[in-house]
């Protein structure tokens, strides 16, 4: 389980991004796969690509705008999908 700041950068351009001293539990989270598979606002999502050298992945610039009120993610896993509420 990890929370994750969402900044303004990341509504602009759609990504999840997290801070180099949570790489760890993030490559744990998502045992070091090269796709992800998440589900997010009650829709799932199946491979979309995880680049860690920039420590991000794409979620799409709508999906962030709708939750503009909302400061953090909440990355917790079930099964082999990752869930993302906002908090």
């Amino acid at each position: 389980m990890v929370t994750l700041n969402i900044k303004k950068r990341n509504r602009d351009y759609g990504i999840i991004t997290w801070a180099y001293s949570q790489d760890y539990d993030i490559k744990k989270l998502f045992n070091n796969s090269e796709y992800l598979d998440f589900e997010f606002m009650g829709k799932t999502f199946l491979g979309k690509k995880i680049s860690y050298k920039y420590r991000r992945f794409s979620i799409g610039k709508k999906r962030l705008e709708s939750i503009k009120e909302f400061d953090k993610l909440y990355l917790s896993k079930k099964g082999k999908l990752i869930k993302i509420k906002p908090i």
